[in-house]
């Protein structure tokens, strides 16, 4: 046992693996199991001591541990020897208290296995004290001990309490002044006097601070005879004396403690930690010289603010013992908690600690299940037993919640001035609870109301009447519990009435009917016109009514009124009245046309956008007005970019005014990004980008192959084309190089020889690959056009090569290898047909 403990110690306080360069060489950990305490050297000890202070647990916890875990009394009195020969050793070897060396690396496999069921034990130890649930339910009292922001220190800069008791190591300060002067500063001896010059030792210790100051003002006057006359003295005290208190079981950190000598027990159980799960918060012992001080209760310093919460002295113990009695409180009260209670204590001593109950709580008859013998029990606790009701060790009481049962409560909803639930009061009538509700609004539904009335099996029964008939009081009804009073208005027995505006209009939408609603009202309330209404006249749809008998072709009926910039309509016009669920249609202007943004980029005198001057403007008016072409132009590579079915709708940006503010919305078509038609243009071209490789752009935009040089001889001919909104002609510089790409031996950009055939830059990328599909090579030309190899018989004509060109050679498509299946099926079939044409021959 005495080695097992050893072996606990050292390995379950361990951090590291460094000792000092007088340590003993330690190789393999498995010797350690054969280690006594005779044997541990002076240096081995030194190093548990770091250890020890590394880890912030105190010789004490040291020697709790020890015995904890089986230690005799004997062994811990040697561990004891040991640790004190350690410190000597530490203090007096410079080798231990200066040069530090790192031992030899011990298996880390070893290690571990051995390590982790001390560190399990010791973490599983600091989680048990550290808790303070029972079972999922908090214990009051033990939060106040694990805050970690909160203090409890004792105020140093308050005066002297006049019942302060000095001791030894306190410091006094004397003052004298008038006609003589001297000040002393004086500590108090271990032997509890203090020495004043010319006068001798004074014995204050055990003296509260009012006598110490009396008896040495008395002794002071022998020597400063004007004292009380010309002179005057104090005595105050200076530097007060720190105190030992040992707190010992069942709290977090047990150990000795330093403190002030204004201490008190809570200052102590706070450096402790406080109790743990198991430690008692109500019966708190502190002695001192070995007898019974005092006892702390903490429920009264938490709740009351009173208690023995006495000052203590040095040497005092505190003992904190297990509990004896708790009990567990849930439900609606307002601290749901586990409380420990003292013997006689009742329910109603508990529900005090507990705050009450809270505004939701049964305040009738409480049960509680108690355990007697090896059963559990219900005890029911009367209203007024609460105060003589004792609680017993184990109880769990929980507190319900009051029922959601209304009692004398009726509730009238719907079209009356105040609805809500009012008081039932006995022979209570419908037309008195109309006359507490101030009485029905002006759009009631007079033909009839319900009453929702709950049975005695709780089932519901719908009971009608005639609410003139009530008002008059040709009908009284009398109203029961829980009557539930239903009226309803007039609008809300119908669809919702509303006009919808589409259009031309700032804000189209739907808006809410109104009688005598015009159509200038509706259009005013939509924001008025757009730039592009047509103002020449307005279109009112309106369903045809629904009582008519008529079966006819018609869905709508339609009229039509011009109308004014300033919402003038015609006199007759003016007296037309909107109904319900007309429709406004406000048409666009015929001639009303936005500018369209073409644009020209590259090789122009004048690149940049353009606004279109007629709807049939061609490429070769946008090029003059461009100012035509550079000299580094290249023609024959122009290419006309379009907008495709894909494209999306161009971006809204905000138009604000000088100040900053947002004024409307404008769309622009401005929105080709320049990464789109680089995308499109530069990379396309001068880099070599493909088709295959920019599907995603040409989702949006594609490209039109133009002969430009063509347009430019021929203007407004058929290869001259009319121009479309956010077109753009793109002219790149003149191309040196032609790319070869697909199946050949190298792809690559190859310089350009004017009369060159495509074999030759085929040549120049290596060669066909052995997949290549030779007769469908195909060329595709820097405006975007593209030719393929034409082949007669053997004779295979390649297209022409142009600078800027792009040769496609294409893989041939794989064969799929013939299954056993499919060759047994042909021979099949042969030898079928050989039979066939054998059985001819032969007839």
């Amino acid at each position: 046992m005495r080695r097992i403990s050893i072996i606990i110690l050292f390995f379950a306080l361990s951090i590291g693996y460094e000792v000092s360069t007088q340590a003993q060489n330690i190789s393999d950990l498995q010797n350690l199991q054969n280690l006594d305490i005779d044997e541990l050297t002076p240096e081995q000890m030194a190093v548990l001591v770091k250890r020890l202070e590394s880890s912030g647990m105190s010789e004490e916890q040291l020697v709790q541990m020890a015995k904890m875990r089986g230690m005799s009394e004997s062994d811990i009195t040697k561990l004891r020897g040991k640790i004190l020969q350690a410190q000597a050793t530490e203090s007096t070897s410079p080798a231990m208290s200066g040069t530090r060396l790192r031992v030899n690396p011990i298996d880390e496999a070893v290690v571990d296995e051995l390590m982790l069921p001390f560190e399990q034990m010791l973490e599983k130890e600091i989680e048990d004290s550290l808790k303070i649930h029972e079972d999922g339910l908090e214990v009051f009292g033990l939060k106040f001990f694990r805050e970690s922001e909160l203090t409890f220190e004792p105020n140093l800069n308050v005066p002297t309490p006049a019942n302060y008791t000095l001791a030894p190591g306190d410091e006094l300060y004397i003052d004298i002044w008038g006609a003589s002067e001297q000040n002393y500063q004086l500590t108090i001896s271990p032997e509890g006097s203090i020495r004043v010059p010319g006068i001798g030792p004074i014995l204050v210790s055990g003296l509260k601070m009012d006598e110490a100051k009396s008896k040495v003002i008395a002794r002071l006057k022998k020597i400063y005879s004007t004292i009380g006359r010309s002179s005057f003295a104090d005595v105050s005290l200076g530097q007060i004396r720190t105190i030992s208190v040992h707190v010992i079981g069942q709290v977090h950190k047990p150990g000795t403690f330093t403190m002030s000598s204004f201490g008190t027990v809570f200052n102590a159980l706070y450096s402790a930690g406080g109790p743990t799960i198991n430690g008692s918060l109500r019966q708190i012992e502190i002695y001192r010289d070995r007898e019974l001080l005092s006892s702390f209760d903490a429920y009264a310093f938490f709740i009351k603010g009173l208690g023995e919460n006495i000052t203590l002295k040095d040497q005092d113990v505190i003992i904190v013992k297990p509990y004896i009695n708790r009990v567990r409180l849930q439900g609606e009260v307002k601290r749901a908690a586990a409380y420990e209670l003292i013997d006689g204590e009742s329910f109603e001593d508990l529900l005090y600690y507990a705050g009450g109950l809270s505004k939701n709580a049964y305040d009738g008859t409480m049960n509680v299940i108690r355990t007697e013998g090896n059963y559990k029990t219900v005890k029911s606790i009367a209203k007024e037993s609460r105060g003589t009701f004792t609680m017993k060790n184990g109880d769990e009481i929980f507190v319900p919640k009051i029922s959601d049962e209304f009692k004398r409560r009726v509730t009238i909803e719907g079209s009356v001035l105040n609805p809500g639930e009012y008081e039932l009061t006995d022979g209570l009538t419908l037309l008195q609870l109309l006359n507490l509700a101030d009485g029905l609004r002006g759009d009631t539904f007079m033909e009839r109301g319900v009453i929702i009335r709950r049975n005695e099996n709780f089932s519901l029964s719908n009971l009608s009447f005639d609410p003139k008939k009530v008002l008059s009081g040709e009908e009284s009804i009398v109203l029961q519990n829980n009557d539930i009073v239903k009226f309803q208005s007039i609008y809300s027995l119908r669809e919702s009435y509303t006009l919808t505006i589409e259009g031309e209009v700032i804000n189209p939408g739907i808006f809410e009917h109104v009688d005598n609603m015009t159509v200038e009202d509706v259009i005013y309330l939509s924001g008025g016109f757009k730039e592009s209404a047509a103002r020449s006249f307005v279109e009112v749809a309106r369903r045809i009514h629904p009582d008519s008998t008529r079966d006819t072709n018609l869905s709508a009926e339609i009229f039509n009124f011009p109308i004014s910039k300033n919402l003038n309509l015609s006199q007759e016009a003016s007296s037309f009245k909107l109904e319900p669920f007309d429709l406004i249609v406000i048409r666009k202007s015929p001639f009303f046309q936005d500018q369209e943004i073409v644009e020209v980029e590259g090789e122009a005198k004048f690149p940049g956008k353009y606004s279109m001057k007629r709807k049939d403007e061609r490429i070769s008016s946008l090029l003059s007005r461009a100012g035509g072409l550079t000299n580094y132009s290249y023609p024959k590579g122009a290419t006309l970019i379009r907008r495709t079915e894909y494209y999306k709708a161009p971006k809204k940006m905000d138009a604000k005014d000088a100040e900053g503010k947002v004024i409307a919305d404008v769309h622009t078509d401005d929105d080709a990004s320049e990464i789109r038609r680089k995308d499109l243009t530069y990379r396309f071209r001068k880099e070599g980008f493909s088709f295959s490789d920019s599907l995603e752009i040409f989702r949006q935009q594609e490209s039109i192959g133009i002969d430009l040089e063509k347009i430019l001889e021929n203007p407004g001919s058929k290869y001259d084309l009319i121009l479309k909104k956010g077109d753009i002609l793109s002219i790149p510089r003149v191309f040196q190089t032609v790319r070869v790409r697909g199946e050949v031996l190298y792809p690559s950009n190859i310089q350009h020889n004017k009369g060159s055939k495509l074999k030759h830059y085929v040549s120049s990328a290596g060669g066909f690959d052995q997949r290549a599909k030779k007769s469908k090579s195909y060329v595709i030309y820097a405006n975007g056009s593209a030719a393929q190899t034409h082949s007669f018989l053997w004779i295979r004509d390649y297209p022409r090569i142009e600078p800027g060109a792009e040769i496609v050679v294409p893989q041939k498509p794989e064969r799929q290898p013939m299954s056993p299946q499919a060759w047994v099926g042909i021979a099949s079939g042969i030898a079928t047909i050989a039979l066939v044409i054998s059985q001819i021959t032969s007839n």
